[in-house]
């Protein structure tokens, strides 16, 4: 069943509140449904999606299904509140007419003005995606 295969999220490893949000998906995520991976790290990036460069990922989220699709942005958190049971109903109503559209440009603006503070340097952004840090 396509909704329970894992989805790798590719985040921004140099952006605190991109690593916080990993943090928060990481602690409600009880079934273990999201993969995490530094898009920012160009060997782990060509890896998983090949076709995105740096200058995609600097843009927005992108999560990537178990067929290799590709989603970013918004429709990227919705992929990813239909997989996490805690966030069901965002992915749900989120996809509704009209809040999809605030949704979209709310994600963008975020986007467009979160800062960047140099370079990841912690457990989330090993060279090698996981599903959970091993504390």
């Amino acid at each position: 069943m396509a909704a329970t295969q894992s989805l790798i999220v590719l985040f921004d490893g140099g952006c605190p509140v991109c690593r916080r949000t990993v943090r928060t998906l990481q602690r409600v995520d009880c079934l273990d449904r999201l993969q995490f991976a530094n898009a920012m790290d160009d060997e782990v990036r060509a890896r998983v999606a090949p076709t995105l460069t740096q200058h995609d990922v600097m843009q927005q989220m992108y999560v990537v299904d178990g067929q290799g699709r590709l989603a970013g942005g918004y429709d990227a958190q919705l992929q990813i509140g239909r997989r996490v049971p805690a966030l069901w109903i965002l992915g749900v109503l989120g996809a509704l007419p009209g809040v999809r559209q605030i949704g979209s440009r709310i994600y963008r603006y975020i986007a467009a003005n979160r800062r960047r503070q140099g370079v990841c340097s912690d457990e989330l952004c090993s060279p090698q995606f996981r599903r959970r840090t091993e504390g």
